[in-house]
């Protein structure tokens, strides 16, 4: 594995490679308030099964990427074109999970000539939403407002001077074993359903800016004509998968699979996530 920075308009940015062919490279993106070591152990396991590249990046603002500014969905498509064209890429499988899913189509919407496939390990689709993310969603326009004063304190300089970043890796492996140990999911719950825990290791303003993006709709599904992979799972934490898996249905070369888990599949069932990723690798060519 090898690790990567390049500067761009005001920000650091990262991402690491797992070296494979370049004609056939597979770029996963995080979700909400995670970073690109959520698909560390899935590239240690796909590479032992496959030949292909693997990126994963950290998202501006988020990791390694450091950034405390305006945040958008279109900075975090062109910070991937710009990875894509320094690993010399012309086209790659994109895929991610949760807010990292719903950005994966978006690119696969507005620039489907880079493109190959996408990977949609729990999507996000607006009006598939429980909890308290439907509760939130009809003021996601206050979140955005929410971050202006912050950000524009942390223009003067007052803000935190360090961000620790989470080792993902480590904390599923920690994780699977509580959840073993207790026989239930409340160890889950407890570090993955707990925003001021995912806070304290990204910008206040950069989560906000972030959650409102997981909360916009992703764009007419039926245009997007690259073959899909849709993992959702069957614990409904967040979204339903029934409704999610309906609204997929508009997607014309998607295969939907269901894994038993509450939302974090990466976590829960890496194994079985890698296995049904790898097929799907297989059979683009």
């Amino acid at each position: 594995m090898e690790e990567h920075r390049f500067e761009r308009q005001g920000a650091t940015l990262f991402y690491r490679r797992w070296p494979g062919l370049p004609e056939h490279t597979l770029v996963m993106f995080h979700g909400l308030a995670s970073n690109g070591t959520r698909w560390s152990e899935f590239a240690e396991l796909a590479r032992a099964r496959c030949d292909w590249q693997i990126l994963t990046p950290d998202l501006r603002g988020h990791g390694r990427a450091s950034y405390r500014g305006h945040l958008t969905r279109d900075d975090w498509i062109d910070d991937f074109l710009a990875m894509l064209d320094r690993s010399g890429c012309e086209q790659a499988v994109v895929g991610g999970h949760c807010l990292g899913a719903n950005l994966a189509m978006r690119i696969a919407l507005e620039h489907p000539d880079r493109v190959r496939g996408l990977v949609l390990v729990e999507p996000m689709l607006p009006s598939a939403l429980r909890g308290v993310l439907r509760f939130i969603r009809p003021v996601r326009w206050a979140l955005p407002a929410l971050a202006w004063p912050i950000r524009a304190v942390n223009a003067l300089g007052m803000h935190r001077r360090t961000l620790p970043v989470l080792d993902l890796t480590e904390l599923d492996r920690k994780t699977r074993a509580m959840v073993a140990e207790q026989g239930d999911s409340r160890a889950m719950l407890k570090r993955y359903a707990k925003p001021n825990k995912d806070m304290a290791y990204l910008p206040v303003a950069t989560y906000l800016q972030a959650l409102f993006q997981v909360l916009r709709e992703v764009g007419p599904l039926e245009r997007i004509q690259a073959p899909s992979l849709a993992l959702l799972s069957g614990g409904a934490l967040l979204a339903d998968p029934a409704e999610t898996r309906r609204l997929l249905q508009a997607l014309p070369r998607a295969r939907v699979e269901q894994v038993d888990a509450l939302h974090w599949i990466p976590t829960e069932h890496p194994q079985e996530m890698t296995r049904l990723i790898v097929e799907f690798l297989d059979s683009l060519g």
